[in-house]
């Protein structure tokens, strides 16, 4: 398993690194547009076509963030589970993302073969669609196997909720309160 997982981290890194580069020509061109749209008047063509290319290509750092746990998690009903109540919700909830992943990464592939057989493509550049369909696809596809590595991970780590010393897990209060008592047996503050 530890094979499999640095070997889907070293692929999703390079795919961040696309990423990154990806969402730099979006704002260098984003602003570029801006600057000819609104000071000099002259919009360019084919700016949003360009923008909706790039969008997807950042996709391919989906994998990544599931990879190293950086996605977004919103826990305002979550957190108020208990600490088993809460990992419970967490494996569902990647259950249903590898449903959602497996049915969009399908049919993302099938529209691929659809817009290669009609020739779609973009208004403006003239540029096929059916690779960013692909793309998409696979970056969809790509999170099943993100998404099963970070749960068998997360289960692997689970410790069970226990009573724990509050004062373990913080040394520095612990010391504080510790000469608190000592100094209150010896009759002072």
């Amino acid at each position: 398993m530890s094979g499999l997982l640095g070997a889907l981290k070293w692929v999703s890194r390079i795919f961040m690194y696309v990423c990154y580069g990806a969402i730099l020509v979006l704002l260098c061109m984003t602003v570029w547009d801006v600057i000819m749209r609104y000071v000099f008047n002259k919009p360019n063509s084919g700016v949003t076509e360009v923008s909706q290319m790039l969008l997807i290509i950042t996709m391919t750092a989906l994998a990544h963030a599931i990879v190293e746990g950086r996605y977004v998690a919103v826990g305002v009903l979550v957190d108020r589970f208990p600490k088993k109540g809460n990992f419970a919700v967490e494996i569902i909830m990647a259950a249903v993302a590898i449903t959602f992943f497996f049915i969009a990464g399908y049919q993302l592939i099938h529209m691929t073969g659809v817009s290669m057989r009609l020739h779609e493509a973009y208004f403006v550049i003239k540029t096929p669609r059916w690779p960013f369909y692909f793309i998409l696809g696979i970056s969809f596809l790509a999170c099943i196997p993100a998404t099963f590595v970070y749960v068998v991970e997360r289960i692997k780590k689970y410790k069970p909720p226990q009573e724990h010393d509050f004062f373990e897990e913080n040394p520095d209060l612990a010391i504080l309160a510790l000469t608190d008592k000592d100094e209150e047996a010896k009759g002072g503050v």
